[in-house]
């Protein structure tokens, strides 16, 4: 275990040796789940069609749901690129398994015979006629959907609008994470790419080879010290003893340590409900308070750039990392101390941070082109 430095604040602050460590840990747990081994890591391996589904200038559909409101896009493949040619949002109003399928199929134009989903919830890949799909594992903690667990969703997909239209199309599903990283490959090569979540959750994944990636499900990462305030956080959670390292660095979590540090400290402050509200104090000139959230979000920052510098170090190369998240994008000082810690752990090597353009809806439609 690594020992952190407490402040007179009470935040730990680690050291650039401590940093390191972390770094290192998080490299070999890679390493090891990459050879088979058993780690905090999932290490859930995706394999990509090795051929696009659809052919050059065929239009075709990509599907975001997740949350309450989704994307649906028409797009046209020419040759290498991808043309958006129409996109809308929709809200999610589905609460049964037949509403689900209805809601695809009603969206569905006689002309699309290829389809895309990102679907933002836990899947289990498999590669099944020659396209990634994907087991749903779970939905959500109110029920919804629950005939849906356990079943193929592309392969559901297709059947439901054979049965409702004689009409045969192919499905292709992947989770948010997936399309964030197969997004990437719109304008860099797989081998320089990777991409991270850093918002309310936290994940980060990569290209292990041409058609094959990996999700490493890195919010699991438990090779380093928990806080004081993450150990609390963690023991207040709905699930204690999992996803230690999203406790320490994600938005969903980050305030809640910043209102146990004003208990524990005795600070005569209002508790805060989210982390876009610490962001704010941070900004603000309150004695003590905005140093409390300034270090937080800078502890977030630093020990997120340990999982970017342990990607990089296993891949050996300088990388590109897509990133999603409000946090990592605008949250006060965020980035730059990502950037700073990320060059202080892995100086050999060169990270650019992108972040693009419809990236949910684009990452869906390579999947199939």
């Amino acid at each position: 275990m690594i020992e952190d430095g407490s402040t007179s604040i009470g935040i730990e602050q680690m050291s650039l040796e401590q940093l390191k460590i972390i770094s290192n840990n998080f490299t070999q747990e890679i390493r090891n789940a990459n050879a088979g081994e058993k780690t905090s890591l999932a290490f859930i391996i995706h394999d990509l069609s090795p051929s696009p589904i659809v052919k050059d200038g065929e239009t075709f559909q990509s599907l975001v749901i997740g949350g309450s409101v989704g994307k649906i896009a028409t797009l046209k493949k020419n040759e290498k690129t991808i043309q958006i040619l129409d996109k809308k949002e929709k809200p999610l109003s589905f609460q049964t398994e037949a509403e689900f399928f209805d809601f695809i199929n009603n969206g569905l134009p006689d002309n699309i015979n290829a389809l895309a989903l990102n679907f933002a919830y836990a899947l289990k890949p498999v590669f099944d006629n020659g396209m990634l799909d994907g087991f749903l594992l779970a939905f959500s903690k109110e029920g919804k959907l629950r005939g849906l667990i356990g079943k193929q969703i592309g392969r559901e997909i297709e059947n439901h609008v054979f049965e409702k239209r004689n009409k045969k199309i192919k499905v292709a599903v992947a989770n948010d994470t997936v399309c964030l990283l197969t997004s990437g490959l719109i304008k860099f090569r797989e081998e320089e790419l990777a991409g991270g979540i850093v918002g309310t959750g936290l994940n980060f994944g990569f290209f292990l080879n041409k058609n094959k990636l990996v999700n490493l499900e890195s919010a699991d990462f438990n090779n380093f010290s928990q806080s004081a305030s993450g150990k609390k956080v963690d023991e207040n959670s709905s699930q204690p003893s999992a996803s230690l390292f999203e406790k320490e660095t994600a938005g969903a979590y980050l305030y809640k340590h910043f209102n146990h540090i004003l208990k524990e400290t005795g600070i005569n402050y209002p508790s805060i409900a989210s982390t876009e509200e610490l962001d704010r104090v941070s900004r603000a000139n309150v004695l003590r308070v905005s140093e409390i959230a300034q270090s937080l979000l800078k502890r977030s920052a630093q020990l997120v750039a340990c999982q970017i510098a342990g990607i990089t170090t296993f891949k050996k190369r300088s990388m590109i990392f897509n990133m999603e998240g409000s946090l990592f994008w605008k949250g006060k000082n965020y980035k730059e101390t990502v950037e700073k810690t990320v060059k202080e752990l892995v100086p050999e090597y060169k990270i650019d941070f992108v972040e693009i353009e419809n990236s949910a809806i684009l990452g869906a439609a390579k999947l199939i082109s």
